[in-house]
């Protein structure tokens, strides 16, 4: 019987796409492209998940690799990034059905603190019950680690667990556990639904 549902977070509670994250920005086409590949794709932003680095110290590299001109318009996305995400609204209101049917909500995600404490200290962080981030632990999904973190911290068995993750990697490493697992796209919202419900 399930009572635990985890919820990864890029590309499952809300869109995690730079280019989306970015357009919300006054750059030109150029300043886009350049600070895409100088932030978002560069190693360092990994190391942040993985809890290498912080994103003060990132900013810093970021900041060191570009014109002049642009290192203000670095800091000024470092600082301010997780208010330009879109949250899907469909999936919190999923979420606050599963509260009321007694549900325990968890977070589990590969993601750096700026990130992670912007969610938990929104409105947003009321839905959860718990988390694990991978920037606190130094262990990124799939390490299956960082899932057994989660479960000891709160207590939880696998077999009552299930956790949905846009990777399937991540999904197949919690099943691994003993824990369910469901490969997530906001167009499989209804699936997810339809698989909790014959679950429980």
């Amino acid at each position: 019987m399930l009572k635990n549902i985890i919820f990864d977070f890029g590309n499952v509670i809300m869109n995690y796409n730079p280019d989306r994250i970015l357009d919300k920005y006054p750059l030109t086409a150029k300043e886009h492209e350049i600070l895409l590949k100088n932030i978002f794709q560069s190693e360092q932003w990994l190391e942040i998940d993985a809890g290498k680095i912080d994103e003060q110290e990132a900013t810093e590299i970021f900041k060191s690799r570009v014109d002049r001109d642009l290192k203000d318009k670095v800091q000024l996305i470092m600082d301010t990034w997780p208010e330009k995400v879109d949250f899907y609204e469909a999936v919190f209101e999923y979420i606050s059905e599963l509260r009321k049917q007694g549900y325990k909500i968890y977070g589990l995600s590969n993601t750096g603190m700026k990130f992670a404490n912007f969610v938990k200290n929104s409105e947003r962080g009321e839905y959860f019950d718990g988390y694990v981030f991978s920037a606190q632990e130094k262990i990124m999904k799939p390490n299956k680690r960082i899932y057994q973190i989660l479960l000891n911290r709160y207590e939880l068995k696998a077999k009552e667990s299930i956790f949905i993750d846009d990777l399937a990697a991540n999904t197949q490493a919690a099943k691994d556990l003993g824990m369910q697992g469901f490969t997530f796209r906001i167009n499989r919202l209804d699936q997810l639904k339809e698989y909790i419900a014959g679950n429980s």
